[in-house]
């Protein structure tokens, strides 16, 4: 296969770099954050860091969850409330006959 060749001419430079200039990086949710950094956590809270040495940091780093829930993700791997949520959601759907989504 022959490589693809392109006269300079017919690239517009400018306006490729102002398009990829304008990409925004995906969101993140503060799930993907905390699952992101928990092995971490884990590993710093088993050589005896403490959950509030933890807040700290993230709170300093401008990750907002309080430090009960911190304690709770990292006991058991999710954020609290996320199950009553989704059975509040499938109970006020079967409440009304329809789908919950």
């Amino acid at each position: 296969m022959a490589a693809r060749r392109f006269n300079e001419t017919d690239i517009d430079f400018e306006g490729i770099d102002g398009d990829l200039a304008k990409l925004a990086p995906p969101k993140l949710s503060l799930k993907d954050v905390l699952d992101r950094l928990r092995d971490r956590m884990v590993e710093q809270r088993a050589k005896g860091v403490t959950v509030a040495q933890m807040h700290e940091v993230l709170k300093a780093r401008g990750i907002e969850i309080g430090e009960r829930s911190l304690k709770a993700f990292l006991d058991k791997g999710e954020l609290p409330g996320r199950k009553a949520a989704k059975s509040v959601a499938n109970a006020t759907a079967s409440e009304e006959g329809g789908d919950p989504f």
